[in-house]
């Protein structure tokens, strides 16, 4: 299979030097849908935005390898990685107001791009836009594309989100926890489009979440983030079935059940992420792991079960 993603080494920091991103290998072949997940704050959402090059200005990043469909990010020009970013990779953002222009109606922000790129009509770009917001769930598709951001929910912005990613039928869809602000109901519906035109293209799909329990029954492989590190790669079912991780293992664990009974709390993993803003020796997960032992204040070390299950433990467990 071709590789579409192939990243060795990624580091993200501030200009300070704060390490926010650690080292980060990440690849995915044509047509996988990838999933990663962690909490809040562990590097996810970095790693994507280096992708698509959107970093803050006051962040940088460096790279042993950084190739994303055949483009060299090390030796490209920057025109070269935005033509990429505009017209193969579709993002779908985890802020649902903040890629829309308040003042600009939605109909001619979802058909700009795609005529951009593509070269096609105003008629045909609305046409499309119409069926992919239909698709993305909404009925009312005229009275949305007629109207701008401020007049929707934040439900709805994430559709609109959603269809502006599909337009140009990108090769790689980057969804950034793509279900927020979304019922249960189109949350299915969502993912469920994600999955179709991954079918229907061989489309590659990055999909971020929070979620374990989400990325379980949409994603093929899963690759766990703890603050800026990778803890575990693997094949979902091998990851569900061994996971090696005690992190890993704590989110599986803390996944609501369905037969959770009413008024029972709910698990959680105790502890707090680490402040990035020192240096952690040894392993960044120690604080909150049971199995600490001395050595984890020293070291850490990246075992290898094949070569689609690795993880990073003094132990294995």
């Amino acid at each position: 299979m071709d590789k579409l993603i192939d990243i060795r080494n990624l580091t993200v920091k501030t200009a300070s030097g704060r390490v926010l991103v650690n080292r980060v290998s990440l690849d995915m072949e044509k047509g996988e849908i990838l999933g990663v997940v962690g909490e809040s704050g562990c590097g996810k959402t970095l790693t994507a935005k280096t992708i698509i090059d959107l970093l803050p200005e006051n962040l940088e990043w460096e790279a042993d390898k950084f190739e994303v469909l055949g483009v060299d990010y090390l030796s490209a020009a920057p025109k070269v990685i935005k033509t990429l970013v505009g017209g193969r990779i579709g993002y779908v953002p985890q802020n649902t107001g903040f890629y829309l222009h308040p003042m600009i109606k939605i109909r001619d922000q979802i058909a700009d791009g795609h005529i951009l790129y593509t070269k096609r009509t105003p008629e045909q770009a609305l046409d499309k836009a119409t069926r992919l917001v239909c698709a993305a769930g909404i009925r009312d598709t005229q009275r949305l594309l007629n109207s701008y951001p401020w007049q929707l929910s934040g439900g709805m912005r994430q559709r609109v989100n959603i269809a502006m990613a599909l337009m140009n039928n990108p090769a790689l869809i980057i969804a950034d926890e793509p279900t927020t602000a979304l019922d249960s109901t189109i949350q299915k519906q969502v993912v469920d489009l994600f999955r179709q035109v991954n079918q229907d293209y061989n489309t590659s799909v990055l999909m971020i979440s929070h979620d374990l329990g989400l990325v379980k029954y949409y994603c093929e492989r899963i690759l766990v983030l703890y603050a800026g590190q990778v803890m575990e790669e693997a094949g979902v079912e091998e990851m569900f079935a061994h996971p090696k991780h005690p992190y890993t293992q704590m989110l599986i664990k803390v996944i609501p059940s369905l037969n959770i009974k009413r008024g029972e709390k709910l698990q959680e993993i105790p502890g707090h992420v680490p402040d990035l803003r020192q240096v952690i020796r040894g392993c960044v997960f120690k604080d909150r792991c049971r199995y600490r032992q001395e050595i984890c204040d020293r070291e850490v070390r990246d075992q290898t079960i094949d070569q689609h299950h690795i993880f990073r433990c003094n132990f294995d467990l």
